[in-house]
């Protein structure tokens, strides 16, 4: 299994702070904390989608995944290009 590096490094809204994923294996195992919480059958698929990349392109399309569905669920923080957040 390949553990790709995040760039830009995905910053999720969480608390006492928001959460950076920098790794794939960080985004995997944010995506196993957050089904343990009862998420929707889109985060399952997602889930499956991280654990069962093979290659850098399949890495690369399972993260844009995680981005779209953490914008739509609101949850993403806007990238800030100076590197601060």
């Amino acid at each position: 299994m390949i553990d790709l590096q995040i760039k830009p490094v995905i910053i999720v809204k969480d608390t006492p702070k928001p959460r950076r994923l920098a790794t794939l294996s960080q985004a995997r195992a944010f995506v196993e904390e957050e089904l343990r919480r009862g998420r929707p059958p889109a985060w399952r698929d997602l889930h499956r989608r991280l654990s069962s990349a093979a290659s850098a392109e399949d890495a690369a399309e399972a993260i844009g995944a995680l981005r779209e569905l953490l914008q739509l669920e609101d949850l993403l923080v806007a990238h800030d290009p100076t590197g601060h957040s």
